[in-house]
């Protein structure tokens, strides 16, 4: 299994935690946000070519998934922390629809671990999405040092849904299925041309 950390896919991956690393040692030497908007450019650009090398190079792993979901996951407490401690206001401002989000978050993650006893990595289509607008908003905000209300409601309602999502499938599974792309999924035929398509083009991002 370690071997599998040679291939340069899941090498691209651990260069997301050394740039999360080093985001945090920028907070904590007060540097200017748009050094952490810099650095979440490049966490964006690393999660989009890990998966993209891994389906190209035939390099998909055990290993490399779950180091692909543990940064997402970092990333996103990272920001929810980053967001609280630089731009309080965002928190202050919408305290009770972030805590209601956060609590979902929590939850799925809780009921993960007592059903399955881990925290089982789900790459759902939905989660992917909310990362990539949580990245813009994080982004946007901490280029200009003001947040967009617009993108934060958006970025909140679907990584809400996300989260609800993750539960579902967990109280209706017997097992963990990581990459099962989305509830939908469940209750569409195989053989499915947009099944299929979405497999295809969106399965290992």
């Amino acid at each position: 299994m370690w071997s599998d950390l040679k291939k340069i896919s899941n090498q691209i991956t651990l260069l997301r935690f050394l740039f999360l690393f080093l985001m945090w040692l920028g907070v904590f030497q007060e540097k200017p946000t748009y050094y952490l908007a810099f650095g979440l450019i490049l966490c964006g650009i690393t999660d989009f070519l890990d998966g993209f090398l891994a389906r190209k190079l035939n390099q998909i792993t055990e290993i490399g998934s779950r180091l692909d979901s543990w940064a997402d996951n970092f990333l996103l407490i990272s920001g929810i922390i980053w967001t609280v401690m630089l731009m309080p206001e965002i928190f202050t401002d919408n305290k009770l629809v972030f805590l209601i989000t956060l609590g979902a978050y929590i939850t799925f993650l809780l009921i993960g671990f007592i059903k399955f006893g881990r925290f089982a990595n789900l790459h759902l289509y939905l989660s992917k999405l909310s990362t990539v607008i949580l990245y813009l908003f994080l982004v946007h905000a901490f280029f200009i040092g003001i947040y967009s209300k617009t993108l934060f409601y958006f970025t909140i309602g679907i990584s809400f849904i996300s989260a609800i999502e993750g539960i579902i499938i967990f109280l209706t599974s017997s097992e963990v299925n990581e990459n099962i792309g989305t509830l939908i999924f469940n209750y569409i035929d195989d053989n499915n041309s947009l099944k299929i398509w979405l497999k295809k083009h969106f399965h290992n991002l």
